[in-house]
């Protein structure tokens, strides 16, 4: 017993180092490609996939195990702040230098001091977390990016009956998207209410990223505090929330689903996914490993996505060509960039193109190994869904900051969902490895 539950710890720490390469390498360059940063990013996920292989359940991380991850994003906050890419001020760039470093502080706090540890030790880093979005939205109120102005536009335009695969997005900078609309509807649903109510969407991204800490806080009430502060303290947090850019509530859905699918609450874990799928078309190579999963299954999967195919109804009758034209084709069509933090990016710069088999083989693999090892548990499940993202990210052909905190928010929550280490050693560890189930 003592052998499972000490590989349960090493895989634990495993998958928290691979979190702490991913962040770096993610964030080092703002998410654009250096050698560095890309060694980092495929560093870590090697490790993942060793992690994956050795077919070992995760745990929830104690308070040693979680001091690197919380260093890390103290270190980042203080060498290489978010700020090349930010139209903020100086006042307000300071500000936010200042109210993360203390965020981090505060997560290490909770690791040590013993009333910080509940939803306190949360709610104190959340508060700050807040403040630090509130300070970034006010002192940027125009960010220099298209994702903002669609976005803002599109939530003007959902108000008055506009169609937002037809809108033209004005402002744009030039080179970037002026009339495509490159995600699916539902993102423009969740993030409206906020720019109708509060002048801007990204008070709906960072509020989806809070969400998503606390719905990990639920999943590991007895963890510290900092576990779940991962998900706002993350290294350049502020960037992700400035740029408007829309995983956090990927995040959020995803965790929400784990969670109920652990509780058994299996009908709303089904409309969290469906509410996912509708969000962002990047989260449908995921359907197949819900699927497989016993917990989920076949015919939930189903359900999801036809609740996601109902709600798209209304664009696709409306005009089934548009929508395809900007969500699909248009993503399908992009070039490789050849300063994209991913694999294709690395090869073009060098003469080689390997075309879309380079990707099928890469997540073909994924899959393979979440499929045949991960255990078919709630956390299982989860950290299937970060391999399978991230392998996606690395071998996509336009892959940048925003891409990869998608999988560091769900390698934080296959963490949370792990099962605790067992008291003194003994009693058995949920969930190794098993057969394919259908």
């Amino acid at each position: 017993m003592r052998r499972t539950t000490t590989s349960a710890g090493l895989a634990t720490v495993g998958v928290l180092v691979a979190w702490c390469l991913l962040a770096v390498g993610d964030s080092r360059h703002e998410g654009f490609y250096t050698p560095l940063s890309l060694a980092l990013v495929a560093g870590g996920l090697v490790l993942l996939l060793a992690v994956v292989v050795a077919g070992r359940a995760l745990t929830t991380p104690t308070g040693p195990a979680l001091i690197l991850p919380v260093a890390t994003c103290y270190l980042a906050s203080v060498i290489h702040p978010a700020k090349a890419y930010m139209f903020i001020s100086d006042g307000g760039e300071s500000a936010v230098k200042v109210l993360v470093i203390i965020g981090t502080a505060v997560a290490f706090a909770t690791l040590v001091i013993r009333h910080l540890r509940n939803v306190w030790g949360l709610a104190s880093i959340c508060a700050i977390a807040l403040a630090t979005a509130i300070v970034v939205i006010r002192t940027a109120p125009s960010p220099g990016i298209d994702v903002w102005l669609l976005l803002q536009q599109s939530s003007s335009g959902l108000l008055h009956g506009a169609n937002m695969y037809h809108q033209h997005w004005l402002g744009t900078p030039a080179g970037e998207l002026t009339d495509v609309y490159p995600y699916l509807h539902g993102t423009t649903l969740l993030l409206a209410p906020f720019k109708w109510l509060l002048g801007d969407v990204r008070y709906g991204t960072a509020v989806a990223s809070l969400l998503a800490a606390y719905l990990v806080w639920r999943l590991a009430p007895r963890a510290p505090a900092a576990l779940a502060g991962l998900i706002v303290l993350m290294p350049h947090w502020a960037f992700l929330v400035d740029q408007s850019w829309t995983e956090p509530l990927l995040v959020a859905e995803l965790a929400a689903c784990i969670l109920a699918l652990r509780a058994g609450r299996t009908g709303w874990a089904t409309a969290a996914l469906a509410a996912a799928l509708v969000t962002k078309q990047f989260v449908a190579p995921l359907l197949p490993l819900f699927a497989i999963w016993r917990a989920f299954g076949v015919r939930r999967a189903a359900i999801a996505a036809a609740a996601a195919f109902g709600v798209a109804l209304p664009w696709l009758i409306a005009d089934p060509g548009a929508m395809w034209h900007d969500a699909v084709t248009t993503e399908l069509n992009e070039t490789v960039l050849p300063f994209g933090l991913d694999l294709p990016s690395f090869l073009a710069r060098h003469g080689i193109h390997a075309g879309f088999a380079l990707t099928v083989g890469v997540v073909g693999i994924a899959y393979a190994v979440a499929v045949l090892r991960l255990p078919r548990t709630p956390s299982g499940l989860a950290l299937g869904c970060a391999l399978i993202m991230w392998s996606v990210d690395f071998a996509n052909k336009a892959t940048f900051f925003n891409h990869y905190t998608f999988p560091l928010g769900l390698l934080i929550v296959a963490v949370a969902a792990a099962e605790p280490m067992p008291a003194g050693g003994s009693g058995a560890l949920q969930g190794e490895p098993r057969s394919v189930e259908a």
